[in-house]
């Protein structure tokens, strides 16, 4: 029996960063979906089953408040584990988000680090 590949939505829009998490999605041999603004979140991931999220929680150009707010409001993404990243100096963006219930809020030089074990141990079953 083969096991569905599992899929990750990555949820930024800096083009570097996004192709080195790609690069351990495949890797991984993981789906990768990509999203840089809201509307493709909805185009792309909404109604669409997806096993993990990671989103840019600092970015300019992505609203990633209301994106994670619509993830957790949807019935078939409302247990998706939800990984955000950001620069270590924003310590009250960190704080809000954990606040609002994203799983796990990493500077983004730790997630960079430890990307592949990050994304590995958070798509395996529990």
């Amino acid at each position: 029996m083969k096991l569905k590949k599992k899929t990750v939505c990555l949820v930024a829009n800096d083009i570097f960063f996004s192709s080195k998490i790609e690069s351990v999605a495949e890797h991984l041999d993981v789906s990768m979906v990509k999203v840089r603004n809201l509307e493709e979140f909805q185009d792309k991931v909404e109604g669409k089953k997806v096993d993990l999220v990671i989103i840019d929680l600092a970015s300019k150009k992505i609203d990633a408040e209301e994106t994670f707010i619509r993830l957790k409001n949807s019935n078939i993404h409302k247990k998706t584990f939800c990984i955000g990243y950001l620069p270590h100096v924003e310590r009250d963006l960190a704080a809000k988000f954990r606040e609002k219930g994203v799983d796990l809020v990493l500077p983004r030089s730790k997630f960079s680090r430890d990307m592949n074990t990050v994304i590995k141990e958070h798509l395996e079953p529990k």
